[in-house]
């Protein structure tokens, strides 16, 4: 098969490419970061703004059998596509948010593809909701020219993707705090999450290539496994063989002593989990165990990964006084 890419240079979309032409297909990747080294020679990689319709363009010259888009972020730049090309792919996957579920009022965890057609608006939707609303009149304006002119689009929502390569540093913020010895404050830790490894989006990509009647539908991805913050970290801290210091203090008491709820970017206000019933029942999906693709981030985390550490982590020091703080509380 003949598949084009656009952003599958880094993290998720760069495993989605070297899974695929493992797989036997022609690869094509699409990016502005494009060249970059480290992607096999077998992979052809074009420079191009996904934003400027005449870059797209270039790339419908000749038909595809599949195009994955991971960098599409709003409706503008859907209809960019659908203009490009219609008639010239077999398939068109498009990456969206399980964030989209925030927008709804009465969506309820676990959440159920059909929760965005069967309920209304928020009203009004605070700042914080602007990628979730541009995502998803990005998946609205593709799923229209699927019922209007047969665009064969299908809609993927992963929830929070972990693994190597990921540019975010959210799981290492908390691999890090491990790796001092310090305690870790985990407001909002037995609300359920789902997340998914990068390698298992390059998976669940595969099978949507290789899926037939898959057009027009959406499908929550996401691990087999639900996880609170507390198994995420408690897994992690037997991974690294480390005693998991752990400090449950309520949301109130760290909001009035000034915590910097970025040191922990996987607290929910509630359960975020994606049901994920369709695709396992359609796609056959079964995810990696969660204890193996923890290890083997952590593991490329702590021995290949050379960049900075988390923005967060700057408040280190702080945090560490705030927690012995709570500490002399109890």
């Amino acid at each position: 098969m003949r598949i084009l890419i656009l952003g599958g240079t880094s993290f998720f979309g760069r495993e989605t490419a070297i899974r695929l032409l493992k797989a036997g297909n022609e690869v094509t990747v699409f990016s502005r970061r494009a060249p970059i080294d480290g992607l096999p020679l077998d992979i052809r990689q074009t420079r191009g703004d996904r934003t400027v319709e005449i870059d797209l363009a270039r790339m419908a010259v000749e038909p595809w059998d599949a195009i994955i888009d991971n960098i599409c972020y709003t409706a503008e730049d859907a209809q960019k596509a659908i203009r490009t090309f219609s008639g010239r792919t077999g398939q068109y996957i498009f990456t969206s948010s399980g964030s989209v579920y925030a927008l709804f009022n009465g969506s309820s965890s676990p959440f159920r593809e059909n929760q965005t057609e069967l309920l209304a608006f928020k009203d009004p939707l605070k700042e914080k909701y602007a990628y979730a609303m541009d995502k998803f009149g990005a998946e609205t304006a593709f799923l229209n020219a699927f019922r209007e002119k047969s665009f064969p689009v299908t809609v993927i929502r992963p929830p929070v993707v972990i693994g190597p390569n990921d540019h975010t540093l959210r799981a290492y913020s908390y691999w890090l705090r491990l790796a001092d010895g310090g305690p870790l404050f985990l407001p909002g830790f037995a609300f359920s999450n789902r997340f998914i490894f990068s390698k298992d989006m390059a998976r669940i990509m595969e099978k949507l290539v290789y899926s037939e009647g898959s057009a027009g539908r959406v499908y929550n991805a996401g691990d087999s496994q639900t996880l609170t913050l507390d198994d995420f970290v408690k897994i992690s801290a037997r991974v690294m063989h480390r005693d998991a210091r752990l400090l449950y203090p309520e949301y109130s008491w760290l909001k009035e002593n000034g915590f910097g709820f970025d040191a922990t970017p996987f607290t929910t206000g509630g359960d975020f989990v994606l049901d994920i019933r369709r695709a396992e029942k359609e796609l056959d999906w079964v995810s990696t165990p969660a204890p193996e693709w923890i290890a083997e981030t952590i593991n490329w985390y702590l021995f290949s990964y050379t960049g900075p550490a988390p923005r967060n982590y700057a408040a280190r020091k702080a945090e560490l006084e705030l927690a012995e703080k709570w500490t002399m509380k109890l």
